[in-house]
């Protein structure tokens, strides 16, 4: 009987710099959550506990690959910390789920490298996020400076190794926390699908992706189907961290939106 493997690939919350324009820091690339933020990876956590347990997955079923932005983990350790629900073998409890430090589907590097130049080790991260596990080797560290017109050649690569490193028979559910280009690309990526067939990503929206282990590619659902970049676990989107699908020209009309024109988060023509 053939295997299922589910491909979760979710955008980090809120952004506290985007809510809070004052603020200043040395790691002006690396904000937290907002306060919004954290509520969404909560709700989306209890959400996904739902999903899980209805496929009848077990706690040491799913692994997490996280993208090393603060945002990100904090997104991450919220949404581990609802699970306490699920069953799991006995040696098994949410303080052994871990956070595997995924750096080939970080940021796309927006500002020469700016962005990345300020994360802090991971020798660091861990004291405030125990769950982080340092050794994780990432599948690839992408190289810095990276043109927009690499990342989606990025994702494709991240999309490959996954499918060799991660083999349906030994990892039943795959999440990924990454950000709002990261979410766009690797949906397209890993499905072979056009950038026009992903909705918008939104603030923790989920994009759940299947496939068997006679596949080679996962399966992306329709564009108005629940399942790509699904919001409606939220209690509030938020007016800030705005849903993204924009690989187009900046300077064109529709500000560069490569997403499918009929969604609701399509700008106004």
């Amino acid at each position: 009987m053939s295997k299922q493997q589910y491909l979760y690939i979710i955008r980090h919350g809120d952004r506290w710099d985007y809510e809070n324009r004052d603020w200043t820091s040395s790691r002006s690339g690396d904000p937290p959550l907002s306060l919004l933020g954290h509520v969404q990876a909560r709700e989306t956590g209890a959400f996904l506990q739902q999903d899980f347990m209805q496929r009848q997955h077990r706690l040491e079923d799913i692994t997490f690959l996280v993208s090393p932005f603060l945002r990100t983990i904090q997104t991450a350790n919220e949404i581990i910390d609802q699970l306490g629900r699920m069953p799991s073998d006995n040696a098994t409890t949410l303080s052994r789920v871990k956070i595997l430090p995924e750096y080939s589907i970080f940021e796309w590097d927006g500002h020469n490298g700016e962005w990345h130049a300020c994360l802090p080790s991971m020798q660091e991260r861990v004291h405030y996020f125990p769950r982080i596990d340092p050794t994780h080797h990432s599948l690839f560290v992408p190289e810095l400076p990276e043109p927009k017109s690499m990342f989606r050649n990025r994702c494709k690569k991240a999309a490959d190794l996954l499918m060799k490193q991660y083999p349906v028979e030994r990892y039943p559910v795959l999440v990924l926390i990454t950000h709002a280009a990261g979410c766009v690309g690797l949906s397209s990526a890993t499905s072979d699908s056009p950038l026009e067939a992903i909705t918008p990503a939104a603030p923790c929206g989920i994009y759940r992706l299947t496939r068997s282990s006679s596949q080679s590619l996962w399966t992306l659902p329709s564009h108005d189907d629940m399942w790509n970049g699904h919001t409606d676990h939220l209690s509030d989107i938020g007016r800030h961290t705005t849903p993204w699908n924009h690989f187009g020209d900046k300077k064109s009309t529709n500000l560069g939106y490569t997403g499918p024109p009929n969604s609701r988060f399509a700008p106004a023509p």
